[in-house]
């Protein structure tokens, strides 16, 4: 089973950024940058030099940078690269954001499967179909237990096969809000592979303070 643990440095960063995407007028330091899905690559020193954005471009970063939670040589790391570019493949990272990925676990190898509230943004398979990928506002604060987080995964309840053996996967959320105060709403984005879900298409179910949600996904154009 595959659940991520969310930190309070990876919600307070993932808020923050959301900020400078949001901001697009005027000429300030960051009203030119470009913010996109990307997958890192680390070199052999753990430095990430190269990245490769959902829509499939290729962008050298000058200079190379490090990043405390890409801690692993010859990997890759999903994350939101905000960066300058003046043309060309090469770029300048202004902040990287990680990015958790999880993978479908199936519900009946779940002891209990938690479905703590979120509030859901949006959901969207990434240009490319490579990922399904989650804006969701979590609540926080402080003054909880020592080491209380957010816990998130997916957990498959089962899979449809229809006309043709088109499958179908029905995904939840898993979310256990892990003992964090709940006193105001942190942005944070997750995605998964869609290979790992091993369907066609899916539907999501995202326990929300407003009730259920419900959203189809296609995963594959045939």
């Amino acid at each position: 089973m595959e659940m991520k643990k969310l930190p309070a440095f990876l919600l307070a960063a993932a808020m923050a950024a959301c900020q400078v995407d949001s901001y697009e007028s005027g000429q300030g330091d960051y009203s030119l940058l470009t913010a996109d899905f990307v997958e890192l690559r680390t070199g052999g020193p753990c430095a990430v030099s190269s990245a490769v954005t959902d829509g499939g471009d290729s962008l050298v970063l000058v200079p190379a940078v490090t990043l405390d939670w890409a801690l692993r040589p010859d990997t890759v790391y999903r994350a939101i690269l905000y960066y300058d570019r003046s043309g060309g493949p090469q770029v300048r990272a202004r902040s990287i954001v990680e990015v958790p990925v999880v993978r479908p676990a199936a519900a009946a190898g779940v002891d209990s499967v938690l479905t703590d509230p979120v509030d859901l943004e949006s959901v969207w398979v990434s240009a490319g179909g490579k990922y399904i990928n989650m804006g969701l506002y979590m609540m926080v604060g402080e003054g909880g237990p020592e080491g209380a987080r957010h816990t998130v995964g997916l957990v498959c309840d089962s899979v449809e096969v229809g006309e043709a053996g088109r499958r179908t996967a029905h995904l939840r959320l898993f979310h256990d809000q892990g003992g964090v105060p709940e006193y105001y709403s942190s942005k944070v984005y997750v995605s998964a592979p869609c290979a790992s879900v091993g369907a066609d298409s899916a539907v999501l179910r995202v326990e929300t303070y407003d009730g259920l949600a419900v959203r189809p996904l296609r995963l594959s154009e045939q």
